[in-house]
């Protein structure tokens, strides 16, 4: 199973990989040069994104608690609002992981949820926290392919329970298999399905939320290898099968 630490670097060794085409030398060094500049555009977006981000979110964090930097120390002092951020998160968290901050908590997000304007923007975010909290949860145990809605299409789902003797859910072995939606998957079906009708994937739970929230942009480069692999061996089948002339 492939962690993501090789599959970064497969992804950089794909990129790399020297181009095959015939042409003539003139057309080969174009590719080449082409190629290198695309290489580095693809290598540096996410660098670039990523610094931006952080600069905006340094920058925003300081000018809000300018105030506060001032008043305590008489300068601006740079990364003070980064300090501040970090202590109140972490006093969030000790007051959220309470029975009383709890209920204040509580208390809060229910009255944001009745404020017209603010009420959309904020239940989106909470879908976007419990994707992130999907994510790292240890519940799903595999990443399984399943006929649903129906024989003939394959959804992907996350096992969460498995039994193996008959059950009031199925009178032979199966598995409680949970079938997100796409992009959000906080959302989905909870099926119950013989464990001889599932396919397991090879891939991680977080490789399958990946896969799940980019809608397939993200798939796992085992998957698609395996299919290649498959599809060769049924045209090597059939090739097989192929009468030879006398």
């Amino acid at each position: 199973m492939m962690t993501p630490d090789t599959q970064s670097e497969g992804f950089f060794r794909r990129l790399a990989e020297p181009d095959a085409e015939p042409g003539p030398r003139s057309r080969r060094v174009a590719r080449w040069v082409r190629r290198r500049f695309a290489v580095g555009f693809l290598v540096a977006f996410p660098l670039v994104i990523t610094l931006f981000f952080a600069r905006f979110i340094f920058g925003l964090l300081d000018r809000w608690f300018l105030p506060i930097s001032e008043r305590l120390f008489g300068v601006r002092v740079p990364g003070i609002g980064f300090v501040i951020f970090m202590i109140v998160l972490f006093a969030l968290g000790i007051l959220a992981t309470n029975i009383l901050g709890g209920r204040i908590l509580d208390s809060v997000e229910r009255r944001m949820a009745r404020i017209p304007l603010l009420s959309p923007i904020y239940q989106s975010a909470r879908q976007i926290t419990e994707a992130i909290q999907i994510r790292g949860s240890t519940d799903f145990r595999k990443v399984v392919l399943l006929d649903f809605p129906r024989d003939g299409l394959r959804s992907v789902g996350f096992v969460t329970r498995e039994f193996s003797a008959p059950t009031a859910f199925s009178d032979e072995p199966a598995s409680l298999v949970f079938v997100p939606t796409t992009p959000n998957p906080t959302t989905g079906f909870l099926v119950a399905v013989p464990q001889q009708d599932i396919e397991v994937l090879d891939i991680t739970v977080e490789q399958g939320i990946k896969l799940l929230i980019s809608g397939g942009l993200l798939t796992p480069s085992q998957l698609l290898s395996e299919r290649r692999s498959a599809e060769s061996i049924d045209s090597v089948q059939h090739d097989d099968a192929q009468p030879t002339d006398p």
